[in-house]
């Protein structure tokens, strides 16, 4: 894995919600359990790239023209999210992707609460990254603004089984729960964080450098499986489909529907 990649903030809109720019450093967690090979958790950097955080959602609409119309769309996300009451507890299950890096972006598979409607984030799932032309995978944490992107050492393949679950255990505290079913690791650990817990999402996304957000590469499909927003269904708890949208308004990302047990895909392209 890349080794000292520090991702940088810049201000982001989402849903006409201003953050600020952020340089918090990494709170110190709770405690970190490692089922494979012991790593430590630290800032990360990215070669000729300062990265916002992983995010928040971007310029969305409703509803979508063209394969599903009541999704909603947005320029960096694909997936489901719900912001109609208090959510404390996300979990899902996703295939990692095989990415051809069709563009120098990074694309990003991740659960989380927080990101619509308001300017913190609790958030952790894996990234591939195709600035040097080949797909490098990886695995993060975050909690902005308390904490920038942390990057897990634990290796990431495509084809990869992962798990996770993110939950505001009370007090301040948010237990971030991410396995590698695959590879046989476990990351479990809980941080501080001054969350609102005003949404809840199962997300693809195109990740955002500087003011733009990236090209996004080619990841063919993700597939999500067993998602439950509050340990229940998602349809329950009102989620929303999303497409990703380019700049013109072309969907580049379809999410499909939803079968009631928390499955649905996310496939690359209109």
């Amino acid at each position: 894995m890349r080794s000292s990649r520090l991702f940088g903030f810049l201000a982001v809109v989402a849903l006409a919600v201003t953050t600020g720019i952020g340089s918090a450093q990494a709170a110190t967690p709770a405690h970190i359990r490692h089922t494979g090979r012991a790593h430590p958790v630290s800032a990360v950097s990215l070669p000729a790239k300062q990265l916002q955080h992983f995010s928040h959602l971007l310029h969305s609409q409703k509803p979508a023209k063209g394969v599903h119309p009541d999704n909603q769309t947005s320029t960096n996300w694909a997936g489901y999210a719900a912001d109609n009451g208090t959510f404390t507890t996300v979990t899902s299950s996703w295939v990692e992707p095989d990415v051809s890096c069709t563009s120098g972006g990074i694309v990003a598979f991740w659960i989380g609460l927080d990101g619509w409607g308001s300017d913190s984030v609790e958030q952790d799932g894996t990234g591939v990254d195709c600035s040097s032309g080949s797909p490098q995978q990886f695995a993060w944490w975050e909690t902005y603004p308390a904490n920038s992107i942390q990057e897990y050492g634990d290796p990431v393949a495509a084809g990869d089984s992962l798990t996770s679950t993110v939950a505001d255990t009370g007090g301040g505290q948010y237990q971030m729960v991410l396995t590698d079913n695959s590879q046989g690791w476990t990351e479990n650990q809980t941080v501080g964080a001054s969350g609102s817990d005003a949404s809840a999402e199962v997300i693809a996304e195109a990740v955002t450098s500087g003011s733009d957000v990236t090209p996004l590469p080619n990841f063919s499909s993700v597939n999500f499986t067993g998602s439950t927003f509050n340990n229940g269904s998602m349809s329950g708890a009102g989620a929303q489909g999303i497409d990703m949208t380019d700049s013109s308004g072309n969907v580049i990302a379809t999410t499909g529907p939803d079968d009631g047990n928390g499955d649905f895909t996310v496939t690359y392209g209109g």
